[in-house]
């Protein structure tokens, strides 16, 4: 310290010393909602319901996949789904069961 801090220091009364909390906004605790798996392997769409049944058939036929299902988006657009499954073990063995039967544009939808 330099000289003249040293007599601001001695001169200056310090009666204690006090630390406030400005921060007063309350602490929240956030709650992370608890993520579910579910998803669903989308085979192919189809313009008429008659084709998709047939492929519904053909997969419970050839690749022994039992959850299957046929989703209707408009008048002339039906979608082929297997699933939805529940943990990725599932999910992973069905695709590959399709994958052996040569369905190349195989997707993963996740359910909302």
């Amino acid at each position: 310290m330099f000289d003249e801090e040293r007599t601001v220091a001695e001169k200056a009364p310090v009666d204690g010393i006090q630390i406030k909390d400005l921060n007063n906004k309350k602490i929240k605790k956030k709650f992370s909602k608890k993520k579910i798996f579910s998803y669903s392997i989308k085979v192919a769409d189809f313009y008429y319901e008659d084709t998709a049944k047939t492929m519904v058939n053909r997969i419970k036929d050839e690749a022994s996949i039992s959850n299957l299902s046929i989703i209707k988006l408009s008048k002339t657009k039906y979608r082929v789904l297997i699933g939805p499954f529940n943990d990725i073990k599932s999910l992973k063995d069905s695709f590959e069961k399709m994958y052996f039967l040569d369905f190349e544009n195989l997707e993963i939808l996740k359910n909302v």
